[in-house]
């Protein structure tokens, strides 16, 4: 779930939300991983209130309503077998409390539930993706709640949806160990990556914001929207500072990060400044690649 796409903005994340003088380099470390648990303690808030969504729908069971795609379909049973291994949860929702944001998707499961009897479908791991990826992710309420849960959570719970939804295709659902629910310490190579990277901004912060003199037409640094700005700079350490990364594959990065965090043109923005950045530093050699199927 923690992939490096997802590391990179919380390093964007921490330039955005401090200016780069107030960051201690003494708390890099513990900044990326405090966030990155807090990407995790996410996951396990979505898995619990995927098992109440079970839970409260087995309540309403009676002879007069049913939701049988819900209460006899393995793959909602499945997630009540799931438990964390090995990871202390700084933010436990307790949903028994917060059945309201439950109770806002209940006519749209019910909805589709009726739907899938209509036709005779009969696919409950259908029922489920459907369920999620439509009604689930996409409740406006639950989202409101997150993001004053955490505000980060916002950008995190993109990366949590497609977790889930990837590997609910691929359990057995009689083996609960067949969905890894992964802890901190699977991701130590990307939390490593993001505490260099940040670090590495940091520490050249002036040097790094020297490079955008001059190259943004009728703007100066300090009139880059400011998430704009830190997506510059951070792609620009990433471009000289780490050499086994492909400099296409940086570009890419920031780009999509761009369009995902800023404003609808910031992908096209950011895209002219990087690579007309990354054509005069390669001809002056201040980018060197090394590794198989990279510039050298």
């Amino acid at each position: 779930m923690l992939n490096r796409r997802h590391i990179r903005t919380k390093v964007i994340q921490s330039i955005y939300s401090d200016s780069i003088e107030s960051i201690d380099r003494k708390v890099i470390k513990k900044l990326i991983k405090e966030s990155s648990s807090s990407s995790l303690d996410l996951l396990y808030n979505i898995i619990d209130f995927i098992k109440e969504i079970n839970i409260y729908f087995n309540n309403l069971e009676s002879k007069k309503f049913s939701c049988s795609f819900i209460t006899q379909n393995p793959y909602f049973f499945f997630f009540n077998k799931l438990h964390p291994k090995n990871f202390k949860r700084n933010n436990i929702i307790n949903w028994d409390l917060n059945l309201n944001y439950i109770i806002d998707l209940q006519e749209k499961i019910i909805d589709l539930n009726k739907e899938f009897i209509e036709s005779n479908e009969t696919n409950n791991l259908k029922f489920f993706t459907k369920s999620y990826a439509n009604i689930v992710a996409n409740s406006s309420l639950l989202y409101d709640f997150l993001e004053d849960q955490n505000i980060n959570w916002i950008n995190d719970f993109p990366y949590v949806n497609s977790f889930i939804l990837k590997n609910i295709q691929k359990v057995d659902i009689q083996n609960p160990e067949s969905f890894n629910i992964p802890s901190l310490f699977d991701y130590n190579e990307e939390i490593e990556f993001g505490q260099e990277l940040l670090n590495l901004v940091i520490e050249n912060n002036n040097e790094l914001k020297n490079h955008l003199v001059g190259r943004v037409p009728n703007w100066d640094s300090e009139r880059i929207a400011k998430v704009d700005y830190a997506i510059l700079i951070t792609s620009i350490a990433e471009l000289i500072y780490f050499p086994s990364i492909p400099t296409k594959v940086t570009l890419n990065e920031y780009i999509e990060i761009a369009k995902d965090f800023s404003s609808p043109m910031s992908g096209k923005f950011v895209n002219g400044i990087i690579d007309n950045i990354l054509k005069d530093f390669t001809g002056k050699g201040l980018i060197i690649k090394k590794g198989r199927g990279l510039i050298s």
